[in-house]
């Protein structure tokens, strides 16, 4: 048996050991947790001294305009010089034609040492004679014919000024291009070093947390991606930058991003349009194959003196005129102008192949432009998306709101800056177009045919997608994958989109992995329980918001229904109290934390409680269920459109229907500018069905 003196000591050295390691527990988690709000201090610090660059001015200036044409297309040396000296040569010989007007000198000495001669025509014996002269050739190879070559020689002059100014200048355009690509490099490379920065401090610290298993692999994982992807493009554009190459001129253009006419374009192209062929070609073969050119006229006028072999005769002098007429027999000048038409066609082949393609490329380049922009515009609305995330970031790190995270802040962060280089890359695409194009048209200014574009002035109906929402019930993640989910959503092109929320855990993983990989989008959580038009939203709400990132949320959703409870009908006015009682807890709550308050209600509400939804509400979505007729529900949302005006959105349930095609004819008979469906699972069994049907035929 033990005495009690050792149990006493046994139980106090169990007493010890507990207290020790608990101490020892309790210290060391004291430590980690320091060691953890060491790390999120040190992201704190990397977002305040990093959140407020925007690179705005390196995406798009509007105030800009084209007030000189950007592209200058400064000749290349060699070819430059090669078409002066054609014009020179040309000129040359103009002038060398225009002083030879077919007059020669002409001197003739003959000397006979041993018989006499003969002159046949002057019958005269000599030992000597000496003829001295002027002769004219007044047509062929002479006067006319120098006027002649000179008239076609300014012909063909104003030919070749016409072809050196609408050639092609690949040469320019290459270079000019590397000019827009170093241009645009450099400015990519000012964000991916503020982007490197940034991320070489991050990973430091990511690191250490998930040594700690302090934050998801997602989160660990997204850093290291980012790393990746701002190496490979900070070695593709710098290495392009540092290239050795000669003669490093800049382009110096900072431009609004510009919209084109079409029909301006194509007015310029015509402008442009030259046919070397039909004029100056035509009026040189007729020239060439006149008869005039074959017929010689030259006159002379000579001075003789003979010495005559006959002492006792005198030496003879005389002066002699003379004409010279020679005319051919050969009547072909038809078959003359036709060979020289041809001969001009086939030297001028390529410029005329060259002019009837033309208004084809520039079709497909206008098309190639129009797209770069449609693809700006979607990337530039992603920006401003971002933005909106930034600015919630900044107010819940000013409020010291509990739900801010450095580390996703910074995340965002670093998507809007590759954002920004995601535009620029497509900003320089579209400056190497407007390069093509001008070199197309080189004497063209681009701003006739060109407009600058304020993306400040574009606004929601006309440049982003149409408001077509879409209800997600917990069903729609229990009978498909995240995957399609986040997919259909984004071909059906649904924003915003309204995901009912409750408490189960599973539910909630799925539903928040849902929200982190489409933040982009308007995310508005549903609430559709009627318990909580007794229990009240206040405690319900602080729930919410700890289990959800409420910085990807974009507003909530009311999906309560009064009017089907107990008793609704013989007490309408205090149902409608409570109602509205709740609807401004969610109010109070939605100001709170900068989101928007949507309801969903039937067409059946009275007047007054529509006028509080328009005051309490961005959006009233009008339940038309049931009865699908045009004419009734035309008839039963007037008063709702009467006094919710822009915020009415029609909302139509898949059950109502057969297909989808049959809930889309109504909603473009009903002619709402918002829309909503109702229920996302089911239009995909609308899809899946309608597929079904197709193979079985």
């Amino acid at each position: 048996m033990f005495s009690s003196d050792f149990l006493y000591k046994k139980v106090v050295f169990c007493f010890a050991l507990i207290f020790a390691a608990t101490f020892f527990a309790v210290s060391q988690e004291n430590k980690n947790n320091d060691i953890v709000s060491g790390y999120i201090k040190s992201l704190t610090y990397l977002w305040e001294t990093n959140n407020t660059k925007l690179f705005d001015t390196y995406i798009v200036d509007s105030t800009l305009t084209l007030k000189s044409d950007p592209f200058i297309l400064s000749q290349n040396t060699n070819k430059q010089n090669q078409k002066e000296l054609q014009l020179r040569y040309n000129k040359t010989q103009q002038q060398i034609n225009k002083k030879d007007v077919g007059l020669k000198f002409t001197l003739n000495y003959q000397e006979n040492f041993n018989s006499p001669v003969a002159d046949p025509e002057n019958i005269i014996v000599f030992k000597r004679r000496a003829v001295t002269g002027l002769e004219w050739d007044i047509l062929k190879n002479g006067f006319f014919e120098n006027k002649t070559k000179n008239k076609i020689l300014k012909l063909e002059y104003e030919a070749l000024e016409k072809k050196q100014a609408s050639a092609t200048v690949n040469a320019i355009q290459t270079k000019q291009t590397e000019q827009i690509l170093r241009h645009f490099n450099k400015k990519k490379i000012e964000i991916l070093d503020s982007r490197k920065k940034l991320n070489n401090e991050q990973t430091i610290t990511v690191e250490k947390l998930w040594s700690i298993k302090h934050i998801t692999k997602d989160d660990y994982l997204k850093a290291i991606q980012n790393t990746t992807d701002i190496n490979a493009q900070y070695n593709l554009y710098k290495n392009y930058n540092e290239a050795q190459i000669k003669d490093k001129s800049n382009f110096e253009f900072d431009l609004p991003i510009l919209e084109i006419s079409l029909d301006s374009l194509f007015k310029s192209a015509n402008l442009e349009t030259i046919d070397t062929t039909s004029d100056s070609g035509a009026e040189i073969a007729k020239i060439k194959s006149s008869y005039i050119n074959d017929v010689s006229l030259s006159t002379y006028a000579r001075y003789s003196y003979y010495d005559v072999y006959n002492t006792v005769s005198p030496n003879r002098t005389f002066m002699s005129l003379g004409l010279n007429l020679s005319v051919p027999l050969a009547f072909n000048q038809k078959e003359k102008k036709e060979y020289y038409i041809i001969q001009n066609q086939l030297a001028n082949q390529k410029e005329s192949s060259v002019q009837e393609d033309l208004q084809i490329n520039l079709l497909n380049y206008y098309y190639e432009y129009q797209y770069k922009l449609k693809q700006f515009k979607n990337l530039y609305h992603k920006r401003l998306v971002f933005l909106e995330l930034l600015r919630t970031e900044r107010a819940k790190h000013n409020l010291n709101d509990i739900e801010f995270n450095p580390n996703t802040a910074l995340f965002i962060l670093d998507d809007f800056w590759s954002n920004a280089i995601e535009l620029l890359d497509l900003k320089q695409d579209m400056y190497k177009i407007l390069l093509t194009l001008k070199t197309k048209l080189p004497s063209v200014n681009t701003s006739q045919y060109t407009k600058p574009l304020n993306l400040n002035n574009l606004n929601i109906t006309s440049s982003n997608p149409p408001f077509k929402a879409v209800y997600i019930w917990s069903d729609a993640f229990k009978n498909n994958s995240e995957t399609v989910i986040n997919e259909y959503c984004k071909v059906n092109e649904f924003d915003p989109i309204l995901i009912s929320y409750n408490t189960n855990k599973i539910y909630l993983q799925q539903v928040s992995d849902f929200i982190s990989k489409n933040y982009a989008s308007s995310i508005h959580l549903m609430l559709g329980s009627n318990k909580l038009l007794n229990t009240g939203l206040v405690g319900y709400l602080d729930s919410l918001k700890s289990n959800v990132q409420m910085s990807f949320v974009k507003g909530i959703h009311l999906d309560l229904e009064p009017h089907t409870l107990n008793g609704f009908k013989e007490n309408k006015e205090a149902f409608f109290e409570n109602y509205i009682t709740v609807l401004k807890q969610a109010k109070k709550f939605t100001d709170d934390n900068k989101l928007e308050l949507s309801v969903s209600i039937p067409l059946s509400y009275p007047e007054n409680i529509l006028e509080e939804l328009n005051k309490q509400c961005n959006h009233v979505y009008l339940m038309a269920y049931e009865n699908v007729s045009a004419d009734f529900i035309i008839k039963k949302s007037a008063e709702e459109k009467a006094i919710l005006k822009s915020k009415c959105v029609l909302a139509l349930r898949t059950k109502d229907f057969e297909n989808r095609t049959e809930m889309d004819q109504l909603f473009k008979k009903l002619g709402f500018e918002k829309t909503a469906y109702h229920d996302l699972d089911d239009l995909i069994k609308f899809d899946n069905t309608s597929i079904n049907v197709k193979e079985e035929k």
